[in-house]
């Protein structure tokens, strides 16, 4: 009696293990169909993309992570103006620090960011002037750009960077700084869509016209939501894209958590050797 109770358990056992592998199999099935339908119209995109003469460079098929986060809008840098020495500041109405050196600095045309980052980085300078990075993607000859360092990114927005104005005699003269306070992140870290859906994403919100190039792109964070005392930050995929046949150059974003088109900024004419592979400072535009 025992031995038949033991193999009628077995039997039942074996019934449920493979109703259980037969349902994994068909979840398996159906995940990898999906994965394969996905990856075939990224894939289509990509080379409709190359047939309308969209020029590109290949984009990495490789997901990030990132967090929502929140700032001030208060800059606070009005606190810390007692630390800067050897220049004139003021307030725009805005809330960008302007500011005009009494001594300049001489930059070097060919390697200016050794200058510029010895000079970013002294606080008597700049104010939290360690916290911003160079970037050479938005900067041009007699405009170089700063970007402010969040979490595991960059703010690639104005509300988070400084510019910095070099004359034609290579002297750095004055500079304009936007800096978002009291950065904090909210929830957990969260994947975050590839270059390559994106780019397919841009194309498929008609950001992006027939013979263009994509001049530039940039993971960093954009401001979603610009409430009365704080904003919402969100990671975003930045592309700049001119026109073939013009000098201007556009901004787009992407949000790379849900992959849905964000507000562009200004169309704006850059010109000089510098500004024709850069926006020269566009995405300052960009709220």
């Amino acid at each position: 009696m025992n031995f038949r109770r033991i193999e009628w358990i077995f039997i039942v056992a074996f019934v449920v293990l493979d109703i259980f592998l037969a349902y994994m199999f068909v979840q398996t099935s159906s995940s990898d169909s999906n994965n394969k339908t996905a990856s075939d119209t990224t894939t289509m995109v990509i080379r409709e993309m190359h047939e309308d003469n969209i020029s590109f460079s290949n984009p990495s098929a490789q997901q990030g992570t990132g967090y929502y986060i929140a700032g001030s809008n208060d800059s606070g840098l009005k606190q810390h103006l007692s630390q800067l020495t050897g220049q004139v500041t003021k307030f725009q109405s805005d809330g960008k620090l302007t500011s005009t050196l009494r001594r300049t600095v001489t930059v070097d045309e060919s390697h200016p960011q050794a200058a510029l980052d010895q000079f970013v980085h002294q606080s008597t300078n700049v104010i939290h002037g360690k916290q911003y990075v160079y970037s050479a993607s938005l900067s041009s000859k007699g405009s170089y750009v700063y970007v402010q360092k969040v979490a595991d990114g960059e703010i690639l927005t104005n509300t988070g960077q400084l510019h910095l104005l070099v004359n034609k005699n290579n002297q750095l003269v004055s500079y304009t700084q936007a800096y978002v306070n009291n950065v904090k992140t909210l929830r957990e870290k969260a994947v975050t869509i590839s270059e390559k859906k994106a780019l397919v994403a841009l194309y498929q919100y008609n950001q992006v016209s027939n013979n263009s190039r994509i001049v530039w792109r940039k993971l960093g964070y954009s401001r979603l939501l610009k409430l009365k005392d704080s904003s919402v930050y969100v990671p975003t995929w930045v592309f700049a894209v001119r026109s073939k046949n013009s000098s201007n150059v556009s901004v787009h974003r992407i949000n790379a958590f849900t992959g849905a088109a964000m507000k562009a900024s200004n169309t704006s004419a850059t010109t000089g050797t510098a500004a024709s592979e850069t926006t020269a400072g566009m995405v300052w535009n960009v709220e």
